[in-house]
């Protein structure tokens, strides 16, 4: 008998350390319960955060352009430039009332289309600058432009909308213009049917006397210019270019 109180208090010991072992565990899985929801918390933070500063970048820009200005940017190689090129020029700077124009540089360009222009890059920077609905220029714009790189663009030139052909721009299975449309910043116009730069080269590697057929009422001397489209062509370029 004498045994039991010292019976009971080595018990009461060991009920005292099973009960403290229970509590740490209880307390470190209830650690790690918050750490997941800590790290929760801390992600959407972060998430908040991003918008956060994509929304003041869109005010600075709104504050630094000049009140009424809604500035465009379209990009592209802009090849043997022709009346499709100036036409969207025309189209996409009827969306805003200031228009910029990033031309891809030759060597993204060879590098996304297979083979390098027809027109290096001075010659195509110099034709979009004689366009009279283009107000700035860009130059060496990637033909695949990268969020960081839009985001760039954007905040550098305060462009409100980035404006494209409605058809299909997609290049390794990606749409080029998937970061402006996250953005909630991108606009399309219809394409001018009918003309390419493609199809220009085609012309002229099919080249003969008789490709200007196209105007019955004409018939040009082999070897002679067709008085006609000459005539067409004079009126275009002064109609979309710069007289000043």
């Amino acid at each position: 008998m004498t045994d039991r109180p010292k019976l009971l208090a080595a018990a009461a010991v060991a009920g005292a350390c099973a009960l403290l072992l229970v509590r740490r565990r209880f307390q470190a899985r209830r650690a790690c319960d918050c750490t997941g929801a800590l790290l929760g918390e801390l992600e959407q933070l972060e998430a908040r955060g991003r918008k956060l500063r994509e929304q003041l970048a869109s005010l600075q820009a709104q504050r630094e352009s000049p009140q009424g200005e809604v500035r465009i940017l379209m990009d592209g190689a802009f090849d043997m430039m022709h009346y499709g090129h100036a036409n969207a020029f025309r189209k996409g700077r009827a969306l805003g009332t200031h228009l910029v124009v990033g031309v891809n540089d030759d060597a993204s360009i060879a590098l996304c289309k297979g083979g390098p222009p027809v027109m290096n890059d001075e010659e195509r920077l110099a034709m979009v600058r004689a366009c009279k609905w283009v107000d700035e220029v860009v130059p060496n714009v990637p033909y695949v432009m990268t969020e960081e790189y839009l985001r760039w663009l954007i905040t550098e030139y305060r462009i409100d909308y980035v404006v494209h052909g409605d058809d299909p721009c997609i290049v390794d299975g990606k749409d080029v213009y998937d970061s402006a449309r996250k953005l909630g910043k991108y606009r399309s116009i219809p394409r001018t049917e009918g003309v390419s730069t493609t199809e220009i080269v085609g012309r002229l590697l099919l080249s003969s006397p008789d490709h200007h057929s196209r105007a019955p009422l004409v018939g040009p001397a082999a070897g002679e210019p067709c008085i006609f489209c000459s005539s067409i062509s004079i009126l275009i370029n002064r109609s979309i270019y710069r007289t000043d």
